[in-house]
């Protein structure tokens, strides 16, 4: 199992529509689409997140970055799209748990969101942020 350092201190490419390419390591590029989401720049974010996240699907800061651009951008299909493949990485991601019943729940699937909540409660009983979104769900539905 690779710790989350050495993950970060791997390489990539990084390119960027009119900028060229760029190689660096994957800490940087989170910290560089960290940057880019604190000027409200999350397309930026986004797009490298997206290679982070090809070349390097382990590394769980990167999809974080991404569940983060993806939801400041209302991008939900995307959202949905990304949380599924960190779980096909990291099946007991609960932060990816969480990003896909958030973009489950902004297409009124409410049911299949309050399910995969219920695993993400079974994985981190005592999350209080997971017990909030259950119940923000629930009220959703009712409305």
């Amino acid at each position: 199992m690779n710790k989350p350092e050495s993950i970060g201190n791997k390489q990539i490419d990084v390119s960027l529509p009119g900028r060229g390419g760029k190689t660096m390591s994957a800490l940087q590029a989170v910290a560089f689409a960290k940057m880019m989401g604190q000027q409200q720049q999350w397309p930026v974010a986004k797009v490298v997140m997206q290679q982070v996240t090809e070349q390097l699907p382990d590394y769980l800061e990167a999809w974080l970055a991404l569940f983060e651009a993806c939801e400041a951008m209302e991008d939900y299909v995307m959202l949905s799209g990304a949380a599924t493949r960190c779980l096909e990485h990291k099946p007991r991601c609960v932060q990816a748990l969480m990003a896909l019943a958030t973009a489950l729940g902004k297409h009124q699937r409410h049911l299949e969101a309050l399910e995969i909540i219920a695993t993400a409660i079974k994985l981190e009983p005592d999350n209080p942020r997971l017990r909030k979104q259950r119940e923000s769900l629930r009220q959703e539905r009712e409305h």
